[in-house]
């Protein structure tokens, strides 16, 4: 007797009978190009995401929810003396 078998993106194999559909296929998905739209700053109008990217940097704006600040490493201060402290108690402890 045959056996058929579906293999899912999780690893699991699922037997299945004669009469089973297969699942439509996955794909990726494509994201289209954005709807063109005025400049506020300018009142050009914009066509694409190359033109959009373009303008941003030509008018040094930043796009509110794409900022990367966040990314960036925070400064940290510290406490004036402390690495004298640590240093004393160091030796204190080495002695």
């Amino acid at each position: 007797m045959r056996k058929r078998w579906i293999y899912k993106a999780d690893g699991r194999v699922i037997e299945v009978g004669d009469n089973h559909e297969l699942p439509a296929r996955e794909s990726p998905m494509i994201m289209g190009d954005i709807q063109p739209y005025q400049s506020m700053v300018t009142g050009e109008i914009i066509n694409s995401r190359s033109s959009h990217r373009e303008h941003l940097k030509s008018h040094n704006l930043v796009e509110i929810g794409n900022e990367t600040k966040y990314l960036q490493p925070k400064a940290k201060e510290l406490s004036p003396g402390l690495k004298q402290r640590i240093i004393d108690i160091a030796n204190a402890k080495l002695r």
